[in-house]
């Protein structure tokens, strides 16, 4: 019963978004591959949540089990090298520099988004995947966990696959829905990092592979609102896996709530978002954070999920504090320690020092809401931050 009450949910979704002259799009009629080899590079944004999801009615297909809402947080960037060719014998992946054991399960989630690649597109070329997660301020490797780079992981690869399968021709490069569920395979919030800015992603229980994808909300109308946005990441490592998080959640005595509330969070989310209610977001993102890691911690008294640290704790009392002080800045977090504060541009300066006086040893990362997954020319500077790690390849 609660599967059709989700399934109406997203109906009404889509009919809200309609009413709202939300553009659908729609898939190229023919999906079968134009080249089977080749290579290209692309760039992703990692994701941050705002309406957040934990829950996957379809694990084989990632979709999850109700709709979501996320930012893209461009402090942090994936950037991706794909090369399919007939001389592989076999799928490699290099992740961060290191070479990604088959066995491991970053190896088996990027190979299941591979193969599902491969039927859609109808080849069985092996493929070479070359892959960092870089924080943009010093291009460093990305250690803290909850930052969302699963995401932009998913987007990357799936742009990169495409440019390739489909011989760079716009008809598919650019066609956000093939985009969405070529990166949905790695992780269902990929859909989102893909398309770029806040993004939805329509998902419920019995939908169809092809229509669970994600659309962009935000408009060129309210560019300057979004620009004046800031996003300050605290990162904060952890060994905590999210996978685990979405077995645990549904277990929780509070999750059916959450989800059939959540038809009404976007309604209300997207009117805020449309009137540039920087204080409803904020609110509505937080308390949305406090609801998610009240499920995880629920799931069953011998399985559940504490994932925040004493540091995490003690910036969402600073940031409540600093609301109190009248400078608008709210907390999300996902499924791990690591904190984004939401904020608006001219206080920035005013949150840093009250972060360095709380901890002078944070991870701090300042960026803004992201654009969507893009090709890269081999030349370009983000290309170049594999350039050592192709070398080695071609040495060993």
């Amino acid at each position: 019963m609660l599967d059709n009450e989700l399934n109406r949910d997203t109906e009404e979704i889509i009919k809200f978004l309609k009413s709202k002259n939300v553009i659908l799009p729609s898939l190229p009629k023919s999906l079968k591959a134009k080249k089977n080899e080749g290579e290209a590079f692309a760039l992703a944004y990692p994701i941050q949540g705002l309406l957040k999801y934990h829950g996957l009615a379809d694990k084989e297909q990632r979709i999850a089990n109700f709709s979501s809402i996320s930012l893209n947080n461009n402090a942090f960037l994936t950037v991706t090298y794909v090369r399919f060719s007939k001389n592989l014998q076999t799928d490699r992946l290099i992740l961060n520099g290191i070479e990604i054991d088959p066995k491991d399960g970053k190896f088996k989630r990027v190979i299941h988004q591979l193969n599902f690649i491969r039927k859609i597109s109808d080849v069985n070329t092996k493929c070479m995947i070359v892959s960092r997660n870089i924080i943009k301020k010093n291009n460093k490797t990305v250690m803290g966990k909850g930052i969302g780079t699963s995401a932009s992981a998913g987007a990357a690869l799936a742009h990169a696959a495409i440019s390739i399968l489909y011989d760079r021709d716009p008809n598919f490069t650019e066609n956000i829905k093939l985009r969405c569920i070529f990166s949905r395979y790695l992780a269902g919030s990929a859909t989102r990092s893909c398309v770029g800015g806040i993004g939805l992603w329509l998902s419920s229980p019995d939908m169809d592979s092809t229509e669970s994808y994600a659309i962009r909300l935000d408009t060129d109308e309210i560019s300057t609102f979004i620009n004046d946005i800031d996003l300050i990441t605290i990162s904060i490592p952890s060994i905590i896996q999210t996978d685990s998080a979405h077995n645990i959640a549904p277990l929780s005595p509070f999750y059916n709530s959450w989800m059939k509330n959540r038809k009404n969070q976007i309604f209300e989310f997207y009117t805020a978002l449309m009137d540039r209610n920087f204080q409803k977001i904020g609110e509505m993102s937080e308390y949305d954070t406090l609801q998610l890691h009240a499920i995880t911690m629920t799931g069953t008294s011998n399985n559940n999920l504490i994932l925040w640290s004493p540091e995490t704790i003690s910036i969402m009392h600073l940031t409540r504090n600093l609301r109190k002080q009248g400078i608008p800045v709210y907390f999300s977090i996902d499924t791990g320690p690591s904190v984004v504060l939401l904020t608006k541009s001219n206080y920035i300066k005013e949150i840093l020092n009250s972060l360095h006086k709380l901890n002078d040893n944070f991870d701090i990362n300042i960026g803004k809401i992201g654009g969507p997954s893009r090709s890269l020319n081999k030349d370009s500077p983000e290309a170049k931050f594999l350039i050592g790690d192709l070398i080695n390849l071609k040495m060993s």
